[in-house]
This record gives C-alpha cells, structure tokens and sequence, in this order.
C-alpha cells in the first residue's frame, strides 16, 4: 500500500451532505470507507454468511489517519468511532442504489455497533451501517479524494470539508454559495456566538481556502470580494480559471445547494 496514492471514490450525497464529525472523526470515517472500499468483494462474501463485522487493527487505523505513534492514538481512534456511531450524517439528494427511491434528505449514521474483545488491544471489530454499504460498492456520482496526500494534511474540520466538496465541483470555474449554505456545510448553528455575521463567516472561509491553497491539489482557488455578493450574502469560489463550465446555471446552482438549507429535525 503506497501511502502517497491511497484514493478513496467518496459519493457526493455524502461529501455535499452535513455532518458534526470532528477532524479526528472524518478522517476516521475516511479510513474506514477506503478498506471496505477496496475490499468491498470480500466483506460482501462475509456478509453473505451474516458476518457483518470487519476487524482492523488499531495500527492501520492509525496510518490511514495519519496519527502519531504515541501513546494516546487507541483512545484517540476509540472516540472518533464513538463519534460515528452516535453523530448523525445527513444525505441530500440521495437515490438508494437498492430500490432506486430517490431521498431530498435522508438521515443516518456511519457505525452501528464497536467492540474490542481482548485485554491486549490490536484490533477493533466494527460494523458498517447497511445503508453506507450499499453507497461504498457503487461507484457512481462519486469524487476522487487523495487520503494521504491531501486530505490527511488538513489541520480543521472546516478546510477538510471545503476541500472535499469543492473537489466534487472541480468540473466548474466557480462556485456561488450563500452564506446560509456555507453555515450548514460547515455544521454551524445560526446562533453561533463567533461566527454569526457575513463578515466573520468570511473570514473563516478565508482561512480554510489559504490552507486548501498551500496543503492541497486546488491551487487557483480565490474568494471574490465584489460588492454586490456581499449585499446578497453570497461567497463565490473560483476553483478552476480552465475548467469547461462557467457555473452552473442560476437556478441550477439553487437546487443543488437547497438540500443544505433543509433545517435538521
């Protein structure tokens, strides 16, 4: 496994779907979808049997997320499983690959259940919800991500989010979002006592596109600043100054960012 070319084939309901995951949490999640990804044909033979929980040891866990090897990385891998657990995930636009029913929003969790059977902790036993194994055996509407080369470089949660959701736009020079849309990608309440204005939004997205600029694949990335899309609370991203398409059509742009504005239950 060449640690400087480890793809992941991440669905874009999920990538432009909401989560609370932390940094340590996402880059678990990563982890996780790359080795039932990869071996998505032995685990469906298992399951076949009804054995329903994959065993991977703590150290592949750890390279995957790129932890250090201290003495803290199992409880550290430890919690960001309890976070996949017990935080929820939601899913716009979604068709089930199963039935071919078409969801708007669609809410679930990543792990069902998590154990570790004996004293001398090497491994841990997971077992992925049925749902996230249906979407991780389909390649289909999905983007290429680079775990180690780019992803595990990100330092918060929010850059990590931006780089993979402008990565699934990558097709496009810009990106409209407004500034309600980019609250919800990023999983933070209006009421938010930092960041609850145009102004202090920007300049969180400031930070996580300069990161993206110097830690990732998308190097032509620029905010702009113009009047006009500050008076409407819009933030427009340029991605890609040679990409084929302009942008999405207004409406267009409208329906396929208006899932993030569908308020949680």
């Amino acid at each position: 496994m060449k640690k400087n070319n480890i793809t992941i084939y991440k669905r874009n309901e999920v990538i432009r779907g909401t989560d609370l995951y932390s940094l340590n949490g996402k880059k678990c999640f990563n982890a996780i979808y790359y080795i039932y990804q990869k071996n998505r044909d032995m685990f469906a033979e298992y399951e076949a049997k009804n054995i329903n929980f994959m065993s991977l040891k703590f150290s592949t866990l750890r390279d995957l997320m790129g932890l250090e090897k201290d003495n803290n990385y199992v409880e550290t891998i430890k919690e960001a499983i309890k976070e996949l657990q017990t935080t929820l995930i939601e899913l716009n636009n979604w068709t089930n690959p199963a039935n071919g029913k078409k969801y708007l929003w669609y809410s679930t969790k990543f792990l069902n259940d998590a154990n570790v059977e004996k004293e001398n902790i090497v491994t841990v036993q997971l077992e992925i919800s049925t749902l996230f194994k249906q979407l991780m055996r389909h390649h289909v509407n999905f983007t290429e991500l680079d775990l180690i080369q780019y992803l595990n470089k990100l330092r918060t949660k929010y850059s990590m989010k931006l780089y993979e959701y402008l990565k699934s736009f990558g097709g496009y020079r810009y990106l409209d979002i407004t500034q309600k849309h980019l609250m919800q990608l990023f999983g933070i309440d209006e009421e938010h006592k930092t960041y609850k204005d145009y102004a202090q939004i920007k300049r969180l997205l400031e930070r996580q596109l300069k990161e993206l600029i110097k830690k990732s694949d998308l190097k032509e990335l620029k905010l702009d600043d113009s009047k006009q899309l500050k008076k409407d609370k819009i933030f427009r991203i340029h991605i890609n100054p040679k990409a084929s398409k302009k942008t999405a059509e207004k409406k267009k742009a409208e329906e396929i960012l208006n899932a993030l504005m569908i308020k949680k239950f």
